[in-house]
């Protein structure tokens, strides 16, 4: 019996580390990574998502992660008393193919600090479609990607990642009006970012992380 119930839990413990599914791509000489059917492609220095022409042919060094990340849309809404930004994360993470099926996971974190989304409590859906309030898991393992592909530059076998997640981020004040102001305000800001840091957990510890930051958009 004791076997049996040891048996279940090392199941249940490889289940949890499963990394996403890769689909391979065509690719198409050694000008950068190919899309393929995928629909996210880097479209530049420090700036990719689903639908550009890429112009970033690097290749990340071994145990680093590349993150390829245009502006951040926010989108603004007032219902009664509450102001919502409503804020769909996007983001390509550009892998070498071996680090990746060596790893045990990819961690990929967010800062909002340096923005105005910092001040508001959020709330998205996990991979098991629960409701987490102001909690996202960096573990790339548990979080559901977009899609995951790979192709090959310049010899060399890259996975690409495409991570989409929705946050709902919220604040509820007094009366209507001072959530319409609130919400002008945000509107007027213009030099907010975001900063994202992504590391390998590899070997029994972390690799050096990589980061990049990106401007938030915010629209009405």
């Amino acid at each position: 019996m004791k076997k049996y119930i040891t048996y279940i839990f090392l199941i249940t413990v490889f289940a949890s580390c499963k990394k996403t599914d890769i689909v391979p791509e065509v690719a198409k000489g050694a000008t950068g990574v190919t899309t393929g059917t995928n629909t996210g492609t880097n479209t530049g220095s420090n700036s990719g998502t689903d639908g550009g022409s890429n112009t970033d042919t690097s290749i990340p060094a071994a145990g680093t992660v590349k993150l390829d990340i245009t502006d951040q849309i926010v989108t603004t809404k007032v219902s009664d008393n509450t102001l919502y930004l409503n804020y769909t994360e996007t983001v390509n993470l550009i892998l070498n193919a071996d680090d990746y099926q060596k790893s045990s996971a990819v961690h990929f974190k967010e800062d909002f600090s340096k923005s105005g989304l910092a001040n508001f409590d959020f709330t998205t859906v996990n991979k098991d479609n629960q409701v987490a309030t102001n909690y996202l898991d960096d573990n790339l393992n548990n979080v559901v990607i977009k899609s995951a592909s790979t192709s090959t530059v310049n010899g060399k076998q890259l996975t690409k990642l495409v991570l989409e997640r929705a946050i709902k981020f919220s604040k509820a004040y007094k009366q209507q009006d001072l959530a319409i102001e609130a919400q002008n305000d945000i509107l007027k800001q213009t030099t907010d970012v975001i900063s994202f840091s992504s590391y390998y957990y590899m070997n029994g510890k972390n690799t050096d992380p990589t980061s990049a930051t990106a401007k938030v958009v915010y629209n009405k």
